[in-house]
């Protein structure tokens, strides 16, 4: 009986948390303009490095992107699989990279992207605002 009772409150507190898995993504939930906050590798954080300070990835609802990563500047379009949980950002020269959704909610943006080198990284971003 007890073990009912906490797992009841704990699906309780859960589904009142403004947070969205990557089964319940909405595209209109992305668009935003997404500032690095941090890394994070298993449970361990890292602070983005100085030329990272100012790296963002703005999804804009025609479905076109801007980003700057380590100081470079990117634009291109992007899609969301919703099924799969990932986004695929395509740059001007046609270069495609994939962004796995771990977590969305309304100020936070965490995402695993499928790279080789980076694939165990948690990418954790903030809309500032």
């Amino acid at each position: 009986m007890y073990n009912k009772i906490v797992i009841s409150i704990t699906l309780i507190f859960l589904s009142s948390m403004n947070c969205t898995s990557a089964q319940g993504i909405e595209k209109n939930n992305l668009l935003e303009n997404w500032h690095l906050d941090h890394y994070k590798i298993g449970s361990k954080e890292y602070q983005p490095s100085k030329r990272e300070k100012n790296d963002y990835l703005f999804l804009i609802k025609d479905m076109t992107f801007s980003s700057v990563s380590a100081g470079k500047k990117e634009t291109g379009t992007w899609k969301l699989n919703i099924n799969g949980g990932y986004i695929v950002m395509t740059d001007n020269n046609g270069e495609k990279v994939k962004a796995y959704i771990i977590t969305l909610t309304s100020k936070t943006l965490i995402l695993k992207y499928d790279i080789e080198e980076i694939r165990e990284v948690e990418v954790h971003y903030s809309n500032r605002s």
